[in-house]
């Protein structure tokens, strides 16, 4: 009998280590996609993108997978310490494969903490102008004004810097028209203050500066600077370009072409 104790011992210790093994597996298996589920409404209440709510619900569930397993491995008697070290090992390895794409997703991590732009945005990076559609978890995908689709990476955007022409919501248009130097210069002025307050989307506030920027080779170059919400901006830079210019002819102002005296010295014969 004292041999049997120690063998039943053993037996109904490996009965109960296997039997809660196999309990784990299942809370695991309900556990996992119900973690999911449950993630996901919080998660769309958040700025993050479709993609990187997928990276978040999908690295959730399989690290309550990855937790059970490691639990099942221990109560099984494997040698959990070595199999953590040989995971250890293989993320460094794939840490200096893959060193680009984490900058990129450190960047991502950058961007959502500190939101420099946000979806929506009209931005300029690494010379791309456009609108921001999407996050991704490694890119960003930019919708440009010729509707073509441009995808860069994160990290590129963080090394090279934005423009954000969105952040504040009104930029100011900056417009230059030529006047001769036979024109008046506050006729010119009043025309143009004319044509930015019949605009409806040229702001108030803060309001609209003309001056005259500078005396020219050829002509009297006079800054027009109306403030427009941001997704005004194009759209009034061009109206306005035609309006003024309309203006200028209707009432006489010249707008003159590049003039050059060109002195010649005869040789005496």
């Amino acid at each position: 009998m004292s041999e049997i104790n120690p063998l039943l011992a053993f037996f109904f210790q490996v009965v109960w280590r296997i039997a809660l093994s196999v309990g784990i597996a299942f809370v695991a298996r309900w556990l996992a996609p119900w973690s999911r589920r449950r993630l996901h409404p919080v998660l769309l209440r958040t700025a993050l993108t479709p993609a990187l709510i997928t990276l978040a619900m999908t690295a959730v569930y399989y690290g309550v997978w990855i937790v059970a397993i490691m639990t099942i491995l221990g109560l099984l008697g494997f040698p959990v310490q070595a199999v953590l070290a040989s995971a250890g090992v293989v993320a460094v390895v794939l840490g200096v494969a893959l060193q680009q794409s984490l900058r990129d997703l450190a960047a991502t991590v950058n961007f959502l903490l500190f939101a420099p732009f946000k979806v929506g945005d009209t931005i300029e990076t690494s010379g791309v102008t456009g609108t921001l559609l999407e996050i991704q978890p490694l890119s960003s995908v930019i919708l440009r004004g010729d509707q073509k689709t441009v995808i860069l990476p994160n990290g590129q955007i963080q090394q090279n810097g934005i423009i954000n022409y969105s952040k504040v919501g009104f930029l100011r248009v900056d417009m230059v028209f030529r006047i001769g130097y036979d024109n008046d210069i506050g006729q010119a002025r009043q025309i143009a203050q004319q044509m930015l307050e019949a605009d409806p989307r040229v702001l108030r506030t803060p309001q609209s500066i003309i001056i005259v920027l500078e005396l020219g080779e050829s002509s009297v170059n006079l800054g027009v600077r109306p403030f427009v919400k941001a997704e005004d901006y194009w759209q009034v830079a061009w109206d306005m370009n035609e309006r003024i210019k309309l203006a200028f002819d209707a009432a006489g102002v010249t707008i003159p072409f590049p003039q050059r005296d060109v002195h010649l010295m005869m040789a005496e014969q």
